[in-house]
């Protein structure tokens, strides 16, 4: 029987949710050039694919900024149903980030942002204060320009302030979707003149995000730096596995803890919940190794669990769309437009080609750029092991 430590330790393998600072696995690089866009006010576009933790980093980096004295206004683009809400949620941070004592919030921003007219509430109990705004019920086509003149006024408030002030915008990609090719003018001839302000605009569509600023015809082009943020090498995440198993007595091999990352494709949150289901499993289990046995009897418990939302993924493709996701498996994602692989999986190169543009704009894929080339991967590696048990089974 389990013993009584290990019924009531809690895993150590944490997904799905932000992490701690104290939780995130070799993220140090990334941190460290973040603090310097702060420090130096400059502007960074911070591109990784869903999954990979930039959520997480990006909320280490405000702790670790708020604990040397500099303000940060934290907004995910993705949580609000239009960009003039979005503009408010802006207002809203730096009336509570950048104006001092609540009493004198108010006359501040009416001074700061005289043309949006901002109305204020303070909740006496939480001591917390909130923003609305006239000019968020204006037409669909001011939003845009609403949400520069925010930028704007945060501006205009951070120019009294003797430490820096950043701005971070995370999944970005929203604005532009909502805003169009506007939004890309607006935003950098509002920005381009801040001087007080840093940028961290982050993002997980990552053809788009580098299509937006490596294409020198776009007005992002060289606006700032550009960060792409990839898996944590298996060096470091190889140990923080073993640690986690053997902490609790579960005895670990080579070939389980390479599994784990193989099965994964070493994005962070699937190498997270896959260790977390097989550290389940392992406590209330006589054989208590982590073999490689082990992890794919964990892969099969995870890819079942999730088996209704693969099955209406799947059954929504198109027939070379379906067709195209094979391929990105079989083929591990490279030379997928050559005429030989398109003949393989009976489609013509133009077919496999829109296919697979379609997969991405989905968010089923995205295109890597690696030391062999260009290649596809899939955004949630465990849909391949899905897809081999369903076919097997049928």
């Amino acid at each position: 029987m389990p013993s009584r430590v290990r019924e009531t330790a809690p895993n150590p393998f944490e997904f799905g949710r932000e992490l701690a600072p104290t939780e995130l696995v070799d993220r140090d690089d990334e941190l460290a050039a973040l603090a310097r866009v702060a420090v130096n006010r400059g502007k960074c576009f911070f591109i990784g694919p869903r999954r990979f933790g930039k959520t997480s980093i990006l909320a280490a980096l405000e702790h670790r900024l708020q604990r040397r004295g500099v303000a940060v206004i934290r907004c995910d683009a993705e949580a609000y149903e239009s960009l003039d809400r979005l503009a408010q949620a802006l207002l809203a941070a730096a009336a509570r980030t950048l104006t001092g004592p609540a009493a004198s919030v108010g006359a501040r921003l009416k001074k700061v942002f005289a043309r949006l007219r901002p109305e204020l509430t303070y909740d006496v109990a939480t001591h917390r204060v909130s923003v609305s705004l006239a000019a968020a019920d204006r037409a669909p086509d001011a939003a845009l320009p609403l949400l520069t003149e925010v930028l704007d006024g945060i501006e205009r408030l951070a120019a009294g302030r003797r430490k820096p002030v950043l701005v971070v915008l995370d999944e970005f990609q929203q604005v532009i979707k909502d805003g169009g090719e506007s939004a890309e003018r607006q935003i950098r001839a509002a920005i381009q003149r801040h001087r007080h302000v840093g940028y961290i605009f982050a993002g997980s569509q990552t053809r788009l995000l580098a299509e937006l600023t490596g294409d020198p015809a776009r007005p992002f082009w060289k606006l700032g730096e550009r960060r792409f943020l990839g898996p944590i090498p298996r060096e470091d995440f190889r140990p923080f596995l073993a640690r986690g198993f053997t902490r609790f007595g579960f005895p670990t091999t080579p070939d389980g803890i390479e599994r784990i990352l193989d099965a994964a494709e070493d994005v962070p949150y699937n190498v997270q919940r896959l260790a977390s289901v097989c550290w389940e499993r392992m406590r209330t289990r006589e054989d208590r190794r982590l073999t490689a046995s082990a992890v794919d009897d964990a892969l099969r418990e995870v890819v079942a669990h999730d088996n209704p939302a693969y099955t209406r993924l799947w059954t929504s493709l198109t027939q070379a769309q379906k067709k195209a996701l094979k391929a990105v498996i079989d083929e591990r994602g490279r030379e997928l437009l050559a005429r030989a692989v398109a003949d393989r999986y009976g489609v013509a190169t133009s077919t496999m080609q829109r296919a697979l543009q379609a997969l991405d704009t989905l968010g089923i894929v995205r295109q890597d750029e690696s030391g062999g080339g260009e290649r596809y991967r899939l955004e949630d590696p465990f849909l391949a092991a899905w897809l081999a048990m369903a076919q097997e089974e049928t």
